[in-house]
């Protein structure tokens, strides 16, 4: 089968783009809960990464098809994938909780998730066990399998286990908006993971029909696919845009503030040169000429040049009051 074939072209190509973009999203928090290990909150994080990038890897149908060569159990990659999403709801729903610092039980709540996640987990793959899947199908497995014994009871779990996430993600979203917050970047972060909330519940919605039309053998207008695919992916990149958008905005404004500390310096150029050209003591690090890597360091530099300017200008003044001191002067 010619997976990037036909009509679902651009669908595969946007299921890459967005794989892309969950491991990019992924390497950064990594790189960012390496540097604090301690945070709770960034492990949770990197678990919703985590479970979300894997989702989307195993379910490319070259990857799913070569599970089924290594592992000879039909299938298994759609089990793995859904898995790996119920995973990152699990995170999702620890990491909103661990955000209530101020609500008591928070720790027995975290626990209770993970076990609610954990049975889910475990009664999906007893039931995909049982279903009698036995031919391979990445790309139809809804419409091949929805009325076989055990699937919509499995199909059904995982809806719901999605649904629970989306909901709690769109109800925390909609709390903490209410908050006054300083960042614009922050507001549009909150209605991106927001706005991926909404299509989870929508994809859920209609994947829960899908499967009740299938099941009392309704007729459809349309593929399964060509509506939940959209909707999954929608979901799945708001998220990972809404998620990734703090980190952008944070470096966007060290970025603004390093440029206003480096034209500050430049400014005071001038009156540091006639100040050193005068009194060479006050620099504490020889000159480098028009110095091009100032902007890594520009707040110790420009911290230097201000005590630096301050020593000089102190000097001035302490030589004037001794000159009209001096018994020759009067």
């Amino acid at each position: 089968m010619n997976w990037l074939g036909g009509d679902a072209l651009y669908l595969r190509l946007t299921h890459i783009g967005i794989g892309v973009i969950c491991w990019i999203v992924l390497a950064v928090k990594t790189a960012d809960l390496l540097r604090n290990p301690g945070n709770r909150g960034l492990r949770s994080l990197v678990g919703v990464c985590l479970g979300m990038s894997v989702a989307l890897t195993v379910g490319l149908p070259p990857i799913y098809a070569l599970i089924d060569r290594l592992t000879h159990v039909p299938n298994l990659g759609k089990l793995l994938q859904h898995l790996a999403t119920i995973g990152a709801c699990c995170a999702i729903s620890v990491m909103l909780v661990r955000l209530e610092n101020d609500r008591p039980g928070a720790g027995a709540r975290v626990r209770r998730r993970i076990v609610f996640a954990g049975a889910v987990a475990v009664a999906m793959a007893v039931l995909f066990l049982l279903a009698p899947v036995d031919v391979s199908e990445p790309i139809e497995f809804a419409d091949r399998y929805s009325t076989a014994p055990f699937i919509p009871q499995y199909m059904f779990l995982f809806i719901a286990m999605i649904a629970l996430a989306c909901a709690d993600i769109a109800v925390s979203v909609w709390r903490y908006g209410r908050r006054p917050r300083s960042a614009a970047y922050l507001r549009l972060s909150g209605l991106l993971v927001f706005g991926a909330a909404l299509s989870g519940v929508a994809y859920c919605g209609f994947k829960a029909f899908y499967i009740v039309a299938q099941f009392t053998r309704s007729a459809l207008p349309m593929d399964e696919r060509f509506l939940s695919t959209p909707l999954a992916l929608t979901a799945v990149v708001l998220g990972a845009v809404g998620l990734a958008l703090p980190k952008v905005g944070t470096l966007l404004e060290t970025v603004s503030k390093r440029l206003g500390y480096l034209r500050a310096y430049r400014r005071l150029h001038p009156l540091w040169s006639r100040l050193h050209a005068a009194m060479p003591e006050i620099a504490l690090h020889r000159p480098r000429g028009r110095e091009p890597l100032a902007f890594f360091d520009i707040e110790y530099r420009l911290y230097r040049r201000v005590i630096e300017i301050s020593d000089g200008m102190l000097a001035l003044g302490v030589a004037g009051l001794a000159q009209d001191a001096r018994p020759d002067a009067a």
